[in-house]
């Protein structure tokens, strides 16, 4: 993999840090740096003196967006890990980017940072640059900087701007690991292969709306036909209203679990997609905490009580991890009987699609438009019932993977 370009880097020097190496800090509820390891003190290039105490804004740089900012301290504020690629500043003028993994602890903050490498990484670098010369020229609000990064996130096939992080960590770990030369991490590769399920169910379940909404113009088509083609309440006209008042019928079922707010394919994103990135914190929680076994003393930090921290959260986030996975499989296994039930009651709608075509082989020549508007529901109908073949079959891969995942774990 080639070495990612930074678009500025005529004007800047990037300081030097190794893969293998992991920044930690932690903060109060204020941002306010309470500790911090050797990496962090040594690249930032500040004085544990200048350091403790101080905001951790000290190292921002101001070409990271304010809205990826807006939506670290949302997802905190609620109680939630996130993910972000950031760009810092060292005391020198010199900048380093992290992959910063960040989660809520008691009184506050904690943040562990790894070097990114993959070329989602360069992507994200051009959107800072975008969007932060945006911020500076337009003035923009952080809420609206943050919603031009979830609309990113959507954009891209992601059902939320957490799931696009989980899938940022998952492959961040995955290039870590390729140039340590470590073997692959079967909990990392997991981690990936879900998320892909993941976002193909929310790629399905758009398409799908999108069908069945242009679904509903043919039977205004169907009477329109009609009233030329025989007198007022004749079959095609019977036809066309019976169709109509089935597809509004499957159309509400539909919008309860694909629109919406909190609609289920939401819920079982949102689980799966906490779960994902849970799963991948866990991973570089634990890889911090063996890496404070053997650190030097410093003024002002209790190691002790850093160590005792990090264990803590490691477990809290691998119960949380099988928590969102057992929400996910049950959200996922509603989700498979809904999408079974819709097919279900697509078959009533394909009844009523062979009476209208029998009515236009009666009619023959003199059916005029009915023919080709009998032949868009055939259509229309084979892709409705594909996607929801589909989203059935990608929600058993989700719970099916997650359940495998669990079992495997507790082993």
């Amino acid at each position: 993999m080639t070495a990612p370009t930074d678009l500025s880097k005529s004007q800047e020097n990037e300081a030097p840090f190794g893969f293998d190496e992991l920044f930690y800090s932690r903060t109060d509820k204020r941002g306010v740096i309470i500790a911090g390891n050797e990496v962090f003190h040594r690249v930032s290039g500040f004085d544990w003196s200048e350091l403790l105490g101080a905001p951790h804004k000290i190292v921002r740089h101001p070409d990271t967006p304010r809205g990826v900012f807006r939506i670290l301290w949302s997802a905190l504020g609620a109680g939630h890990p996130m993910g972000a690629y950031v760009k810092n500043r060292v005391r020198n003028g010199d900048i380093y980017w992290v992959f910063a993994v960040l989660m809520p602890v008691d009184g506050g903050y904690l943040s562990v940072r790894l070097k990114p490498s993959t070329q989602l990484f360069d992507r994200f670098r051009e959107v800072y640059v975008k969007l932060s010369t945006r911020e500076r020229a337009e003035r923009l609000d952080p809420e609206v900087s943050a919603g031009e990064l979830r609309a990113l996130a959507l954009a891209e096939g992601f059902s939320s701007y957490t799931s696009y992080m989980a899938f940022a960590l998952g492959q961040e770990l995955a290039a870590r690991d390729a140039r340590l030369g470590r073997p692959a991490d079967p909990r990392t590769q997991r981690l990936i292969d879900m998320n892909k399920s993941l976002e193909r169910v929310t790629q399905e379940q758009t398409k799908l709306l999108r069908s069945f909404e242009a679904l509903q113009s043919i039977p205004n088509n169907m009477r329109i036909v009609a009233s030329r083609l025989e007198p007022s309440g004749g079959p095609v006209s019977a036809i066309s209203e019976n169709y109509k008042a089935s597809s509004l019928v499957i159309s509400e079922r539909l919008r309860s679990f694909v629109a919406g707010r909190d609609n289920l394919c939401d819920r079982v994103s949102r689980q799966a997609a906490r779960a994902l990135f849970l799963l991948g914190s866990n991973r570089v929680l634990k890889e911090m905490n063996a890496g404070f076994r053997d650190v030097a003393a410093v003024e002002g930090i209790d190691w002790n009580v850093e160590r005792n921290l990090l264990r803590e959260l490691e477990a809290r986030s691998y119960a949380d991890t099988r928590d969102a996975m057992m929400r996910a499989v049950g959200h996922a296994e509603e989700l498979f009987r809904a999408s079974a039930e819709i097919r279900r009651l697509m078959l009533g709608l394909d009844t009523i699609r062979v009476l209208g075509r029998v009515e236009c082989g009666r009619m023959r020549d003199s059916s005029g438009g009915l023919s080709a508007t009998i032949d868009q529901l055939d259509i229309f109908h084979a892709d409705i019932k594909n996607r929801l073949e589909s989203i059935m079959r990608l929600s058993e891969e989700i719970g099916s993977s997650m359940n495998q995942f669990m079992r495997a774990d507790s082993r």
